[in-house]
């Protein structure tokens, strides 16, 4: 697909996920599939049908659809939302962990992730079980995962989290032996408990900012965009539409 998308069946040992019911083809793994599928004795697991997004292309695909539409895209360092007053009228902020630094945001935490990539196109399902080992295969490549670690600001790859990683995977797929490792990866998920989706006001003596915050979603960053994104766009009208009334009051006055 032209966003990096695609379906995939998978098979996993965890207990009912809270979106059982919006995923294509949810159904309880029996014994026989338990034990063909998972080297270790798991008492429950189940099959299902969903999506992966390869953000690398997906994010290129993204941006172009704003380029197409004259969307500007500039690059620039700031130390403080309050620089937007009086330069816009309302911001929506994605910062993600820089919400860290620029906002205070002392609720927003890394959770350190590391994966590697490995090419394995044998292997046409992904597996998830309930010790953060998973098999994603993607488009060109099968990422294998992962880690969890909070608080652990470390983008390096971490040699002993490499092999944890490579026997857990090895464990539950022995053919990956024979899989060609292409790249590692380590990188931060900028976690909020809860995630930050509401407006707050910037004022100085003059003017005042309206500001939608979006972020703090963790590593579900892009399985909640469109829902929060969704979200923002409603706060976004509604602070759009009481801006315009004060503009019309003003200019009557």
């Amino acid at each position: 697909m032209p966003a990096g998308s695609t379906g995939t069946p998978a098979a996993t040992g965890i207990p009912d996920p809270s979106y059982k019911d919006i995923i294509y083809n949810f159904r309880h793994l029996n014994e026989n599939e338990l034990s063909d599928i998972f080297p270790d004795k798991y008492k429950y697991g189940y099959f299902c049908t969903t999506f992966y997004v390869d953000t690398r292309k997906y994010m290129k695909y993204l941006t172009k659809q704003l380029t197409d539409k004259q969307v500007m895209f500039i690059k620039k360092k700031i130390n403080s939302l309050t620089e937007f007053i009086g330069v816009y009228d309302i911001v929506i902020n994605c910062l993600g962990f820089g919400a860290r630094e620029v906002c205070h945001d002392t609720k927003i935490r890394p959770i350190r992730g590391q994966m590697i990539r490995v090419h394995a196109p044998w292997i046409k399902h992904f597996y998830y079980t309930d010790d953060n080992c998973y098999l994603i295969p993607n488009v060109d490549s099968l990422c294998l995962g992962g880690t969890r670690q909070l608080d652990n600001e470390n983008v390096q790859v971490d040699s002993n989290d490499k092999d944890g990683i490579w026997k857990r995977c090895l464990r539950l797929c022995p053919s990956l032996a024979q899989a060609e490792i292409l790249w590692d990866w380590a990188g931060l998920r900028p976690n909020r408990e809860p995630v930050r989706l509401e407006i707050e006001i910037y004022q100085n003596d003059i003017k005042k900012l309206s500001v939608v915050h979006n972020y703090g979603h963790g590593g579900n960053g892009i399985s909640l965009s469109w829902g929060c994104a969704c979200d923002a766009t409603k706060l976004f009208s509604k602070l759009y539409h009481e801006h315009e009334s004060e503009m019309q009051t003003r200019s009557k006055l």
